[in-house]
């Protein structure tokens, strides 16, 4: 044993028993770690007496360092791989997403270039059917240009309150109202009433509404009601159905009215641009007591005339 400990067993133990006192264990170098394993035993004679020689190996289910270190090392690379693998799974989440999402958007765009381009056709066709009818209507180039001026403008405050709609919907008080605000802040005494019940009006519609506002409000500056101090203007609407709504102009307290046709009065606009175009006839009545107008206005739901896309 002195020359096992001397050389060194590893991590083998060496015991040694004496048989005659019942296996008495009297030397012994242990397993180096302290567990054990297999063991063999041979009974050698020392000293003409018989003794047992027994030979422990280490336990194999303990890793040695190395097989820790090696051990550890894997495991580190496997999470180290897991962490890489995952976040390259989220990365191609989010860049599918992104994908998707660019063409949702360049879906979005192309609807509303060709809303676009139908809108700018729709005002256009307007403003040459207001060119023709006022060159028509007109005896001089300053007349010309002093009506076609006028509706031009009509048109652009339509066209601010649609914008600042984002082209979706805009309310029938809002398109009377910016039609008649030039006529608000006189000082002559004149009196507008606008009554109504909360009514939205699709982009054209409100646009043809704003155009025929207008030639009444400047026939009633020139001749009606708006000419002479102390002159009424009443305007109300109401909802016929579900898809129509009724627009009330009447003038009070104007110059008594003539129907001799020759006033200047933008019936052919009216007649030929606006009720065309919102598809309902207008009654148009020249009272001695002041002009009435009757219009009735489409009331689109908004899926008829708000691209697809911008809807969602």
């Amino acid at each position: 044993l002195s020359a096992l400990e001397l050389e060194g067993s590893g991590q083998y133990g060496v015991n040694l028993y004496d048989p005659a006192a019942h296996n008495l264990r009297v030397a012994s170098i242990a397993v180096s770690d302290g567990t054990t394993g297999p063991s063999t035993e041979q009974e050698v004679i020392i000293a003409n007496r018989p003794w047992m020689l027994e030979l422990v190996a280490p336990d194999a289910r303990n890793l040695s360092v190395q097989s820790l270190l090696v051990l550890q090392f894997g495991l580190l690379v496997a999470l180290l791989l897991s962490f890489v693998a995952r976040l390259l799974t989220q990365q191609a989440v989010e860049d599918e997403a992104a994908l998707e999402w660019y063409a949702e958007q360049s879906s979005i765009r192309n609807s509303l270039t060709r809303e676009l381009n139908h809108r700018v056709k729709n005002t256009l066709a307007n403003v040459l059917s207001i060119i023709a009818l006022t060159r028509r209507r007109s005896d001089s180039l300053d007349g010309f240009a002093e009506s076609l001026t006028g509706r031009i403008r009509a048109l652009s405050a339509t066209h601010d309150l649609l914008t600042q709609s984002d082209w979706s919907t805009t309310p029938v008080r809002d398109v009377v109202q910016a039609e008649l605000a030039p006529y608000a802040m006189d000082d002559d005494g004149h009196t507008l009433e606008l009554s109504g019940p909360a009514v939205d009006l699709a982009p054209n519609d409100a646009l043809l509404l704003g155009l025929a506002v207008h030639e009444l409000a400047t026939n009633a500056a020139k001749y009606g009601a708006l000419s002479e101090p102390g002159g009424k203007i009443e305007v109300r609407w109401s909802l016929l159905d579900d898809d129509r709504a009724e627009l009330i102009w009447q003038e009070r307290g104007g110059p008594p009215v003539e129907n001799d046709g020759s006033r200047g009065f933008g019936l052919d606009l009216i007649e030929r641009i606006v009720a065309h175009e919102l598809g309902n006839p207008v009654d148009l009545t020249f009272d001695p007591k002041g002009v009435r107008c009757v219009l009735v206005v489409p009331v689109r739901k908004p899926s008829a005339f708000i691209p697809r896309a911008a809807q969602s």
